[in-house]
């Protein structure tokens, strides 16, 4: 089932995958434009997010973590156990994977 957002100038699609990759897939999505907000803190979840960049560099701070991480071709979040917060630059395109747990 296709959803998308529009917020701010931001552009949000979201599409639930064909088997059998839903059974491992919570959804697939695009994200492009600018963000409402220059930080986001993402709390715990018990399953794994992927994030490939296709824009400007994004940041990842973690915890207790003073110092953020740059990341410019994506990462992977492996089911976090504490909150983290993810810096957007001021136009982001990125596409990712929310795993099911």
């Amino acid at each position: 089932m296709p959803a998308a957002a529009a917020m701010l100038g931001m552009q949000y699609v979201s599409r639930v995958p064909r088997p059998p990759l839903d059974g491992l897939i919570d959804d697939l999505y695009y994200l492009e434009g600018v963000p409402p907000y220059a930080r986001l803190t993402l709390r715990p979840m018990p399953a794994a997010l992927l994030i490939v960049n296709l824009g400007a560099p994004f940041r990842i701070r973690a915890g207790t973590d003073i110092e953020t991480a740059e990341y410019a071709d994506g990462c992977v979040i492996t089911m976090p156990t504490r909150a983290f917060e993810f810096g957007y630059p001021l136009q982001t395109r990125s596409v990712g994977a929310h795993f099911k747990p």
